[in-house]
């Protein structure tokens, strides 16, 4: 009893930690682009619409060198509009593994989205979209890559009576000298691993299956492009969102089918939509 007792205080500490400085540094937002780490809410938009959510994240890893777990909790938000969507995101992680703890805030991620064609019925919606993170978590403890990421893509939402598809590609590059990567050699950092020269995807849905209940669930994935050290990967995140009125509770369950990014990785956030 007494060790559930310290894990749970750990745990909680650890969030807490996460909360001030994913707080104290920005208002971050959550994106259904391919690689992101926190859960993307797939919840039809019409108009101007804003979206706040406080959500966590808990993983456990495996490496050839060490194994352990990480926690992170951060505040997010959206900006959508019939012709553009604006995002940012930074959130806070602590990270325990073999030998070490550290906690911090994780890299700084902006998204932009343009919808440069919608169907008469607004049910079709595609154009480029493009993602960019700069190096603010720390990259010696595995909270950030060390480097800005410039990732370029394309995407195309589906929506009809209850149902949303998304899918998305883009391509991934690490911007700067290649001293500034010398820290690692495979995918980076362990709260989100990532080539450093990568083609990703990604498919989403969310399906309405009772007024207040939908079931949804992401198929997410790379391969690294001219970069001998990197490594592939492919997630399947199923989930379920439960919407009562302006707000919604989501879980998904994050494990991977190809690659080893983590060993599992569990995500829950409460939302605002308006």
């Amino acid at each position: 009893m007494r060790e559930v007792f310290d894990v749970a205080t750990t745990h909680i500490a650890a969030c807490f930690k996460a909360v001030l400085f994913g707080a104290a540094l920005c208002a971050s937002a959550p994106t259904a682009s391919a690689q992101s780490c926190h859960s993307s809410s797939l919840r039809p938009t019409s108009g101007l619409t804003y979206r706040v959510a406080l959500s966590s994240v808990f993983a456990t890893f495996t490496r050839p060198d060490l194994r352990g777990e990480y926690q992170g909790l951060f505040v997010t938000g959206t900006l959508s509009h019939p012709w553009f969507t604006a995002e940012l995101a930074l959130p806070g992680y602590r990270i325990a593994q073999t030998g070490s703890h550290a906690y911090g805030p994780g890299d700084l991620a902006m998204n932009v989205r343009g919808n440069v064609f919608r169907s008469a019925d607004e049910s079709i919606t595609l154009g480029p979209e493009v993602a960019v993170t700069f190096p603010t978590g720390n990259a010696d403890d595995g909270l950030g890559m060390g480097h800005v990421m410039l990732m370029p893509g394309g995407f195309v939402t589906w929506q009809h009576e209850g149902f949303t598809l998304i899918t998305q590609l883009a391509y991934g590059r690490a911007l700067g000298s290649a001293g500034e990567h010398a820290h690692h050699d495979g995918p980076w950092p362990i709260v989100n691993p990532m080539n450093r020269s990568e083609l990703t995807h990604s498919v989403g849905f969310s399906a309405l299956v009772h007024p207040n209940l939908r079931v949804t669930g992401r198929l997410m994935g790379a391969v690294t492009l001219f970069n001998h050290a990197g490594a592939a990967r492919e997630i399947i995140a199923p989930g379920l969102q439960f919407v009562a009125g302006a707000f919604d509770v989501a879980l998904e369950q994050q494990l991977p089918i190809a690659g080893a990014p983590f060993v599992s990785r569990t995500l829950m956030s409460v939302g605002a939509q308006w």
